[in-house]
Order: structure tokens, then sequence, then C-alpha cells
């Protein structure tokens, strides 16, 4: 790895202020950004330079700073001064956020708007570059996916392992007392104390180290961590790679991160993971959990081919420059290690008082989400608890349970010889996690009973005698189906 270069001198506390009040004062967030280039960063993702060169071509400050910081164009001396005024481009020169060239100004980092934050992270290949192995990546799908799938419950401490820009902590110091942000890259921690002073947030504290060699001693009630989980034979980017051969840096934090957990507390970091022929992918993730002292759910959201895996990494490290010998040298490195599939997903752990017993469960996401869906995960571990404490069907059956109220019944229906035929009824749910499945037209009947106020077998015991004999078949699987329907955010216990 290379040797880091100082990136900011912000010696004058007061000159974050200045930053961000330059940054207010031009309409510099979340709706002005999105507005001027005609949509969100995401939806941006795919645009062709010319069209947002285009639509930032008026050269109000707003325009200049968007292609300042966000498109990583030069601009004349000129409209970039009015843009960076009060103090100019050189008083942001010497800080480190531009250069000035040939009468030319250029952005140093990119500046992304979220939900009220500036955080500052590197340009991607800028004209074509090559990455340098310390660069610091930016708010990037996995990094949203992380921040909407976290638990974002009031925590005394949390802990951002792999902070990178520092993104997933300044969103976590909103409901922490204080956080750690570690990361092994020096260029990264200052980056994020960077930020963390943009955004005023005195609650972060940054810290250089690998892994957990930064907070020995300490316990977190949450910690998150977007790592660098690529299963690759290289070693080059920090924020790509950890060194660890295969998917050992994800087992690693499943086997460490309890150690740093307060009771109750949860751990929730995107993974890479491999399976070899002919291997259950949930059996190879269960063992990472075993001793730990913690319950633990397994959100897998793909699976790859080693070759499709090996392609889109490659592309994304190195262009087209080298791909054909990396290409060669990942497919032997997988060949080497058996590798079958590479898989992706989110594990959460939560450290149990039940720590002889804990339970891991495993799925596939559903086709769509909304975020947030944080509380959706915390929801599934209390909603394992609590079948737990109903084992039994009795138990189970004595519960009053109410429908969810973003559940939703649809019915599909094709042209038969007498009308209308039915084909298929299925509920899904229609905030957080869109789980769905089938149901069958007695147990939808069923299920639109249930409002809390009256126990599931008394339900159970009304329906019977409406159904007469077929009754049977829905009594004896109805305490199956209601677990998976608790599991899944369709009914909760009232």
């Amino acid at each position: 790895m290379s040797g880091s270069v100082s990136l900011f001198r912000f010696d004058d506390a007061d000159d974050y202020r200045r930053v961000w009040d330059t940054l207010a004062a031009a309409g510099y967030d979340d709706k002005g950004v999105s507005e001027t280039l005609g949509g969100t960063m995401a939806s941006l993702a795919d645009k062709k330079l010319p069209v947002l060169l285009r639509r930032t071509s008026g050269g109000t400050p707003l325009e200049t700073l968007i292609r300042l910081f966000i498109l990583g164009v030069r601009v004349p001396l000129e409209p970039a001064g009015a843009a960076l005024a009060p103090m100019g481009p050189e008083w942001w020169a010497e800080r480190g956020l531009v250069t000035v060239a040939g009468g030319e100004v250029e952005g140093t980092v990119q500046l992304r708007c979220y939900q009220g934050l500036v955080v500052a992270f590197d340009f991607h290949r800028r004209g074509g570059a090559a990455l340098p192995p310390d660069h610091v990546m930016g708010i990037s799908p996995s990094s949203l996916t992380l921040a909407g799938l976290t638990v974002r419950r009031p925590s005394r401490a949390t802990l951002d392992l792999g902070t990178g820009s520092g993104f997933q902590a300044f969103l976590a110091a909103a409901h922490s007392d204080r956080v750690v942000a570690t990361d092994r890259n020096p260029r990264a921690v200052e980056m994020a104390t960077f930020n963390a002073g943009l955004n005023g947030l005195s609650n972060v504290d940054c810290r250089e180290g690998d892994l957990f060699q930064p907070v020995q001693g300490d316990r977190f009630e949450l910690v998150v961590s977007n790592p660098p989980f690529i299963v690759s034979p290289d070693n080059i980017f920090y924020f790509l790679h950890s060194g660890m051969s295969g998917d050992e840096l994800c087992r690693t934090i499943a086997r460490e991160g309890p150690g740093f957990l307060a009771e109750g507390g949860y751990c929730q970091f995107l993974a890479n993971w491999t399976t070899v022929a002919g291997e259950d992918w949930r059996q190879r993730l269960a063992a990472w959990f075993d001793g730990t002292g913690c319950d633990a759910l397994v959100l897998r959201q793909g699976s790859s081919a080693p070759d499709e895996y090996a392609a889109v990494w490659i592309e994304n490290e190195e262009g087209d420059g080298r791909f054909d010998h990396s290409f060669a040298a990942w497919m032997d490195y997988y060949g080497r290690l058996g590798i079958d599939a590479i898989h992706s997903g989110l594990v959460t752990m939560r450290r149990s008082h039940r720590s002889a017993s804990p339970w891991f469960r495993a799925e596939d996401t559903p086709d769509s989400m909304t975020f947030p869906a944080g509380e959706e995960i915390a929801r599934r571990f209390e909603a394992e608890d609590f079948l737990l404490t109903h084992a039994g069907d009795e138990a189970l059956l004595a519960t009053a349970f109410r429908l969810a109220a973003d559940v939703r019944l649809d019915q599909h229906l094709q042209q038969g010889t007498e009308g209308w035929e039915l084909l298929t009824t299925r509920l899904h749910r229609v905030e957080g996690l869109h789980w769905s499945g089938n149901v069958d037209l007695a147990g939808a009947s069923l299920l639109v009973l249930c409002d809390g106020t009256r126990p599931m077998a008394d339900l159970l015991a009304d329906l019977a005698q409406t159904l007469g004999p077929d009754a049977d078949e829905l009594s004896a699987s109805w305490p199956a189906t209601v677990r998976r329907l608790v599991q899944f955010g369709f009914l909760e216990p009232a």
C-alpha cells in the first residue's frame, strides 16, 4: 500500500463552518443538486457527462459547485471565484479542497449531499486514471443498502468498522451518544475526520487501525461495517481487499465482533462468502456463528458464478487495460480454493442473553425493499424471541394476533368456462422488506379477522364451523403457517 499524503489543512475550526456556509448559500444540498441535475445521484449514474454539463451550464454558483465537486471538471477562475466566495479559490486551495492552475480551478474531492450531510470522498477514476491503493470510496449502492437496513435505535456507543469516508458513522451519530469510526487506510481516517468536522459531529471519534485493534476493551450497542469483502487474489486497494484468503475477512468479523458487543447489541455487516460444489450456503454460514453467543440472521441478496463475479470487479478496479491478465489470475485463484459460487448479503448478529442456545436464520431477500428497513430487522429478532417462548402449538394459538397494517392481498384470476376462475391468492407487504407468499381462501379469511382482540384458537374454531370437514387440514397446518407469518411480519402478537 502507498503512503498517505495529508489531504486537508483545517487548523482553524471555524473554517469548517465557512465551507459549510458557502455551500449552503448556493443551495448545495440534496434538493438543489437533484433539481439542477434532473434526478437523484443514483438515477444519474449512467448519464453521459455532456448531458450533465449542459444541465449545469448557466453559470450560477450552485451549477459551478456541482461541476467542481460532483462532475469533477475544471472551471474557469472567474465563475469559480463567484461560487467559492467570500473566501475565494486560493483559500480553498490552501485547505486542500481545490487546485488552481492555468486560470482554472479543479475540485480535489467529491462532495456528496445526503439527508442533510455533506460527505467528501475521492473521484472514481477521473479521466480514466487508475485508482490509487488508498482510494476512499464514495456513497455506493452497498453503502445505501447497509444504511437502509441498519437498526436505528438509541445507542450509547456505536462502532463503524472500516469507515471509509465516515458515511455510516455519521448516520449513526444521530442516534448514538458516541461513535468510533475506524479504518486501516490512513487516508480514509483523515477523510472521515474532515467530514465529521464539516458536518459538526463532535460525537464521532476517527481512529486508524485494522479490524478491532483500535477499540480493544470497548463495548458497543451497535457495530456496522461495509468491509473490503471482495473475494480476490489481489491486495491492492484498501476499500476492496483485506489481504485475507477467500471470505476469511467476513468470517473474522462474525467470530470476533461479538466480543465487542454489549448485551443485546447488534453487529451488522455486508458480506461476500463462498461455497464449493454441492455445499449449501446456509450450512456454511451457520458454522460462522457457532459459539459466538449471538443470534444471527443472514439475508442473501444474490449469488454469482466466479467468472461473472471476477469480470465485474476487475473492470471496476482496473478498466480494460489489464483485464485478460487479471481475469486469468482470479480464475486460477478460485480454482485453487475450489470456489463454485460467491454470495452476497447482510449479516445481522445480536448478543443474546440465551448464550447457550442462540438461533441462526438465513433467507433470500424479497424482490424489493423500501428503506429505511432497520426496524424490520429488529422486529424479526423480536419475532424469533416470541416464537421461542411460544414453541408449543397450544401456547401459540392462545395468543391474539394483529394483521400488520402494510399487508395487502392480491388475487389473480383468469377466464374460465363459467366466468372468472381464481388462479392464486397472494399476501404481500408494502413497507420495509416486501415479503410475499401464497395463501388459500380459508387462510385469508382467517387472517382478516386478526384484530388483536381474540386468541387465534377461537378464530380457528369459528372458521371450522363454517368450513366443516374441510377445516381439519387447515387446523393441522395452521400453527406452522402462523409461525412463518410471525417471522415475516404479517402477524404481530397483540
